[in-house]
């Protein structure tokens, strides 16, 4: 046999082993989100609550469907379509239709009321957000015994701290198992958040339009490098914000059914993300936002630790940061971890 022969049996045989591997994740996903609609779908006697929802995510678009282009600013914007869709923004649009309103949850949820909050915020979402802590989580509680000591004081505290019941919460989920949350990857919650607050701070005049696509396309590399699909962003987006959400009894049942249909809506013919090619290309950014947080210190390089545990994408905006504030003087302030705590809002 030939060495081309050779070559060509070893990458035909490789081929098939990625093949199968990634076959088997899209079923998994799709038997895992098939077991959570069952169990999340309408029981009896909700059907109207269920219809309001529908009617609440329905998607509004400023472009007429048979002249629409999907090209890079539309696949941009998808990012963001989760919030538009709730919001009643429209989603093709950078536009937001209740300015006073986004100012308001902006301020309420979020504490951002100035430019450099939001900087600040949309940084902390790209270079840490809710995953770092919940990955931490899931590594600490893997050891069981641990996770049992842990689970005892947490259960002595958690009828007088909300923090510390909610933490119990996120233990007993991680521990069963809870919709296979040990395999899922958090990155969507907090990139499409980000893309929520960027989208939010050109229309309050905070970003630049040129800023605003530049950031998004940022976002956009991090949701490639983690998903291959909307299907896949759509999913780890819902189950990340049920674990942060930290909810059960009604209040979980109701959050279930919002984001199940939400996701629906989104993945639906007429939904953003059934209409948007995941594979349409977009610009590579540039980070310009990137002089203005390192004018205000709001980013720094990460530790060793942390560039360890870093995912490519992760490295590669840390490798901006290192690159850009070489050029400057002092340009590092003290490295201080940040703990942000959101309305449940979010």
């Amino acid at each position: 046999m030939s060495m081309q022969t050779l070559l060509l049996s070893a990458a035909l045989v490789a081929f098939g082993v990625i093949a199968a591997v990634e076959i088997s994740k899209s079923i998994h996903q799709k038997i895992r989100l098939r077991r959570d609609t069952a169990s999340s779908a309408p029981h009896r006697g909700e059907e109207s609550t269920w219809n309001e929802l529908t009617e609440h995510h329905r998607p509004v678009r400023h472009s007429e469907p048979q002249k629409f282009t999907a090209g890079p600013h539309e696949r941009l914007l998808a990012i963001c379509a989760p919030y538009s869709l709730c919001r009643r923004d429209p989603w093709d649009r950078l536009t937001c239709s209740d300015l006073d309103g986004t100012r308001t949850m902006l301020s309420l949820d979020w504490g951002v009321c100035s430019r450099a909050d939001l900087l600040s915020r949309v940084h902390w979402l790209i270079t840490s957000g809710h995953r770092s802590g919940f990955d931490a989580e899931r590594a600490r509680w893997v050891d069981t015994s641990l996770a049992e000591a842990e689970r005892h004081e947490l259960r002595e505290s958690a009828e007088s701290s909300s923090d510390a019941a909610e933490t119990l919460w996120r233990l007993e989920r991680m521990l069963n198992n809870d919709r296979d949350i040990r395999n899922v990857d958090f990155s969507a919650w907090d990139l499409v958040r980000a893309g929520m607050l960027t989208r939010c701070g050109f229309a309050l005049g905070w970003l630049t339009e040129e800023e605003t696509w530049d950031t998004l396309a940022i976002l956009d590399r991090g949701l490639r490098e983690r998903y291959r699909s909307w299907t896949q962003v759509s999913e780890s987006f819902r189950l990340a914000r049920w674990y942060w959400s930290s909810k059960s009894g009604k209040d979980e049942h109701f959050n279930d059914l919002h984001d199940l249909n939400r996701s629906l809506v989104l993945l639906s013919p007429e939904g953003p993300w059934g209409i948007i090619g995941w594979d349409v290309e977009t610009p590579e950014p540039s980070f310009l936002i990137l002089d203005d947080l390192l004018n205000t210190g709001a980013a720094a390089p990460l530790t060793a630790g942390e560039r360890k545990r870093a995912t490519r994408w992760e490295r590669w905006v840390d490798d901006q940061v290192i690159a850009r504030g070489q050029h400057r003087p002092q340009h590092f302030g003290p490295h201080v971890e940040q703990h942000h705590r959101f309305a449940k809002r979010a």
